[in-house]
């Protein structure tokens, strides 16, 4: 579970700097950082979706 919530926090922060950067506030070369925290985010939730709790 605590992958779970780990990974949507890593989806989410990539979320908001996309969204800072696509509003110019924030350097537009920083996207790559989001398109990073949003790909790892996404695999660790995955991980422990289906993962088993012990």
């Amino acid at each position: 579970m605590k992958k779970i919530m780990f990974g949507n926090s890593l989806m989410l922060l990539g979320i908001a700097i996309m969204i800072l950067a696509g509003l110019e506030l924030i350097y537009i070369g920083i996207m790559w950082a989001s398109f990073l925290l949003i790909s790892v985010g996404f695999i660790m939730a995955v991980i422990g979706f289906f993962s088993k709790d012990s």
